[in-house]
């Protein structure tokens, strides 16, 4: 009896330890990773504002949802280039140049192909290339290299939209490219000023 009584005895400090130990394993704090929230300012802009923000966005929808739309716009992470973008409201944005957009003005007629149910393919130029979908009726747009290549597809009537408006996108694309020194001198100096700066009266109407 004495012997199993010391042993009870013994036993129970050592099982306390082991929770005063446990307890201060559990306590001790751990170190986390900081987010990494250490990105660099682009020359010229204000770095509150979003990079991937587009200046002077002209917006025009292609289709009765709203779903779709074309639009075009200086985007200053790509040097204030005035791009022509589209979009959905799921998908991420394809923009493309003044020379990309010049191959789809070019390459209209293949709505005369997807009217016949026939195939319609371009060459690649600057990683840039158009092919239609027969029978689908729609036309598939591919920019960039290798697995980084994005897609936009276009349906017939979305086309047939676009193209009735296309003369007004290539004018508003020309105007904003031939604007864009004015919009680089207003915008360095607006976009890092906390005070509304008067553009110049010689800066482009178009702007």
């Amino acid at each position: 009896m004495n012997y199993l009584t010391t042993s009870v005895y013994l036993a129970m400090p050592s099982r306390k330890r082991r929770n005063v130990a446990y307890e201060e394993e559990v306590n001790e704090p751990r170190a986390t990773a900081a987010p990494n929230i250490c990105t660099l300012p682009i020359e010229g802009i204000n770095p509150t504002l979003d990079p991937n923000r587009a200046l002077l966005r002209r917006l025009f929808f292609l289709n009765d949802d709203h779903s779709k739309y074309c639009s075009v716009a200086f985007y200053l992470s790509q040097g204030y280039a005035a791009l022509v973008e589209f979009g959905t409201a799921k998908n991420a944005p394809f923009r493309l140049t003044e020379q990309h957009f010049t191959m789809l003005t070019e390459h209209l007629r293949f709505l005369t192909a997807l009217c016949a149910d026939d195939y319609y393919r371009t060459g690649v130029i600057d990683n840039f290339s158009i092919v239609t979908g027969g029978s689908y009726r729609t036309v598939f747009m591919h920019l960039g290299p290798g697995k980084q290549r994005k897609q936009f597809v276009f349906k017939m009537h979305e086309l047939q939209y676009l193209s009735s408006i296309m003369h007004i996108v290539t004018d508003q694309l020309a105007r904003y490219s031939a604007a864009i020194m004015d919009v680089v001198t207003y915008s360095i100096s607006a976009l890092s000023s906390s005070e509304y700066i008067e553009p110049q009266p010689y800066y482009s109407k178009y702007i």
